[in-house]
């Protein structure tokens, strides 16, 4: 996901205590295993918690109501891919060759196959 892309998924529900209990047990596991997907009906969000977390927790009471808020937050880490088997051919070679030469001719013409990093957001 770039930059500016932006995706965003709200539930928002009246639970019994046992289903709180659920859904915050499913928010660690999957925090732990370092992939959240966050989901509710069609909408679905993507999240790969990073090493460093802003964690901010609030507690109050007022009158007859109890509220407990958390918010945790972080940057998102580019992701490194390594790419097996990658080749650059150079522009401009627009001989023509005789069918039979032109398999054997474009093995010698490709640089010798290599590995490369691609360094993307990680949105998955």
């Amino acid at each position: 996901m770039s930059k500016d892309e932006k995706s965003k998924v709200t539930l928002k529900k009246k639970v019994g205590q046992e289903e709180a209990i659920v859904i915050l047990e499913n928010i660690l596991n999957s925090f732990k295993s370092g992939n959240m997907l966050i989901q509710n009906g069609d909408e679905t969000v993507t999240l790969i918690p990073s090493d460093e977390i802003n964690v901010e927790i609030k507690a109050k009471t007022k009158k007859l109501k109890n509220k407990l808020s958390m918010e945790f937050s972080w940057k998102a880490t580019p992701v490194e891919v390594e790419v097996e088997n990658f080749s650059v051919t150079e522009a401009g070679d627009n001989e023509k060759s005789a069918p039979d030469e032109t398999a054997a001719e474009d093995q010698e013409s490709k640089p010798e196959p290599g590995k490369a990093r691609i360094i993307k957001k990680a949105d998955q």
